[in-house]
């Protein structure tokens, strides 16, 4: 059974992560990011105030593509970069106002696109996937 579960995981994971989804989000919100750099401006989205360390383990990438992104996300007004206060050396990342308003859409247009495709769905069932997630989530959090 645990591995049918870890088999459904990574059959969702590979939906996710599929790039050319992400350009169809893109496309749909109305943006205007590559597809590289909106999973990292979704990243520091989810995150809020993240580390480029935190977020190449988060997104499995190395430290210098996460860091070429923010550099574009920085430079396109999205994202707002400075020193950590206890490392000077960490580089952490937040919105800014722009980023939040895109981020607005972005999450729009994905709670649209999940409606739609849960539409079939009782309250009840959405609720129970919501809560064996977070179960799983948190269950698997203390392997770290």
């Amino acid at each position: 059974m645990e591995n049918d579960i870890f088999k459904a995981l990574i059959d969702l994971f590979s939906i996710i992560n599929r790039t050319d989804r992400d350009k169809k989000m893109i496309a749909a919100a109305g943006v205007n990011l590559e597809a590289a750099a909106f999973r990292v401006f979704g990243g520091i989205a989810h995150l809020q105030q993240t580390s480029v360390g935190d977020l190449a383990v988060i997104l499995g990438k190395n430290y210098s593509s996460i860091s070429r992104q923010i550099d574009k996300l920085e430079a396109a007004g999205l994202v707002r970069t400075y020193p950590s206060n206890s490392d000077s050396r960490i580089r952490m990342s937040e919105l800014t106002k722009h980023g939040e308003e895109i981020n607005s859409i972005i999450s729009l247009t994905r709670q649209h696109i999940m409606q739609e495709a849960l539409e079939d769905w009782t309250i009840e069932e959405k609720n129970g996937l919501l809560n064996y997630l977070k179960r799983l989530f948190e269950a698997l959090q203390k392997f770290d």
